[in-house]
């Protein structure tokens, strides 16, 4: 039976840290927080805030100076690299990393032209249906809009309180895998040991949540929402944080998202986003977004991927090829 990551475990050793950091500097091109030539923090400090030593961080950054992420400047610091338009790639690395995924596929005998086929019947030949389980509208939209966009799963929305009835919804009985965040755990556990089906517990990025705490520390943070339960849900979550005063929680039709000044830490959950889309476009919203274009942890988004393909090898009698 599947199961999340504790989400408070520490992410330690250079390649967790090198993890973070390609996801953080991504997440900041991509949101516009980030820009080619900007430094990155010392480090010390970086040392400080993945928990590791100083060589661990050294290593890290080494990596991804070799994937084309940074520029290492000798007794400077790490720059950003910024996005280079006339390539026609998001990002300079991508390149690289495409031809070391064609070797190591090579390795083990698969032909690089063989490659995208297998990718496609790995991932395409049989779509998964998920029942997406949460408590709220806002997460329940998030969870069904990452797992369809990135994943490929068919997934439909079910409210926590609908399995509270004897027998759960038909689209519950009849998905592939119930999937949930960490909060909901034991009770979609029970629901899925009852009727007999697989279940995955998600948990978010931790570069989310020490971004929101660093932000939190240092003046007003809005976060954008659809629903009043997910704001309760929200306010418990950072209680113990420091700064958690500092939380102003807006949601789309109550509340005036004029009120967010235009330099201020802002997070749009993707419910918000699809109704705020017409009035700010890409960016989703108002002030300085920090919502990253993926929220899913790695090790979340490794359980999914492992499960949608273990589902199309099965379809395909045990190989994709």
């Amino acid at each position: 039976m599947a199961r999340n990551k504790d989400v408070s475990m520490p992410r330690t050793g250079r390649a967790a840290v090198a993890s973070a950091l390609r996801d953080y500097i991504v997440a900041g091109l991509h949101m516009g927080r980030l820009r080619g030539g900007d430094r990155l923090p010392s480090i010390r400090t970086l040392a400080a805030e993945h928990g590791v030593n100083e060589r661990v961080v050294l290593a890290a950054l080494r990596e991804l100076a070799s994937e084309g992420f940074i520029e290492l400047r000798p007794r400077s610091g790490a720059y950003v690299v910024g996005p280079q338009p006339a390539s026609g790639e998001t990002l300079p690395h991508l390149a690289a990393w495409l031809v070391g995924m064609l070797v190591q596929a090579r390795t083990r005998g698969l032909a690089p032209t063989q490659v995208a086929a297998f990718v496609r019947r790995g991932m395409e030949t049989r779509r998964v249906r998920a029942a997406c389980i949460e408590c709220n509208a806002d997460q329940l939209h998030l969870l069904c809009t990452e797992l369809t966009e990135d994943h490929g799963y068919a997934a439909e929305s079910t409210p926590l309180a609908d399995l509270d009835a004897k027998d759960p919804p038909l689209k519950v009985r009849r998905a592939d895998v119930l999937i949930t965040t960490a909060f909901h755990a034991d009770a979609v556990g029970r629901i899925a040991k009852r009727i007999g089906k697989p279940w995955i517990a998600v948990s978010l990025r931790p570069d989310l949540m020490r971004d929101l705490a660093r932000y939190l520390r240092a003046g007003p943070v809005y976060w954008i929402a659809t629903d009043p339960k997910f704001e309760r849900k929200l306010r418990g979550m950072v209680s113990h944080m420091e700064g958690a005063a500092n939380l102003r929680v807006l949601l789309v039709g109550r509340d005036s998202i004029d009120d967010v000044p235009a330099h201020a830490p802002t997070f749009v959950m993707t419910s918000a986003r699809e109704r705020l889309r017409p009035r700010f476009g890409a960016s989703g919203g108002p002030g300085r977004p920090f919502h990253p274009p993926r929220q899913f942890s790695d090790e979340s988004a490794r359980e999914l991927l492992t499960f949608v393909v273990r589902a199309n090898i099965d379809a395909l009698g045990g190989t994709p090829l």
